[in-house]
């Protein structure tokens, strides 16, 4: 079993706390080109220049799946998030002034997906000191995930269901409105497409990349 590390936004963290989420694509950095291009009718080619893959041709797409970058079923990934933290209160900072090590905890840190969504985060009393999630170390990640199954599809072949997967509802879930930045109601597919295109930009999915789909367990702590 190997750990990597997945970034994850507050949005997709809270969809993760309340077990709505169980499956996240993320675009594969070297696109597959299609039959024929590598010269060989009927084999997947992987961009060799991209990911120095050495020309490695692959004669489907469930063998395709043994190169995620991501891991093998069985694997763990720990989410990173934006946080702060160590936070000592005023009658531990002797202890951690002797031994820093033992606040390296997720106990003694805030993350930010924890704060509430429905206050305008300027209004907040203390907005100082959040990090990065991409920075976040090891020993301040909260959530593990164990991988369940890996596989590659286009963007635009995402299924009604694994909309739902990914953390989306029906058109009338509160988690819609919370991914499209706004309170009309739209189906679940639709709510997706445009977190999408929030995330990777307006015309990501237009060119319907090749993705990695990545089904998981949360692991309780």
């Amino acid at each position: 079993m190997k750990e990597r590390p997945i970034l994850f936004s507050d949005q997709r963290v809270r969809a993760l706390l309340s077990g709505q989420q169980t499956q996240t694509r993320r675009i594969m950095k070297s696109q597959l080109m299609g039959p024929g291009q590598d010269n060989h009718e009927g084999c997947y080619g992987i961009d060799v220049i991209n990911n120095h893959l050495q020309g490695n041709r692959v004669m489907g797409m469930e063998n395709l799946s043994y190169h995620c970058p991501y891991g093998q079923p069985g694997d763990r990934l720990w989410v990173r998030e934006t946080w702060r933290g160590p936070i000592i209160d005023a009658n531990e900072v002797s202890d951690y002034e002797r031994s820093p090590t033992r606040f390296k905890n997720p106990r003694y840190c805030q993350y930010r997906a924890d704060t509430s969504h429905f206050v305008d985060r300027a209004d907040q009393e203390d907005q100082s000191g959040w990090q990065a999630g991409i920075h976040m170390p090891r020993w301040a990640s909260r959530i593990d995930l164990e991988i369940a199954r890996i596989r590659v599809e286009k963007i635009q072949d995402i299924s009604e269901d694994d909309v739902m997967a990914e953390g989306v509802q029906t058109d009338s879930h509160f988690l819609n409105n919370f991914f499209t930045m706004h309170n009309e109601p739209v189906s679940a597919k639709d709510a997706y497409r445009k977190q999408w295109a929030l995330q990777y930009g307006g015309t990501s999915w237009e060119v319907n990349p090749w993705v990695w789909v990545i089904d998981f367990t949360r692991i309780d702590a």
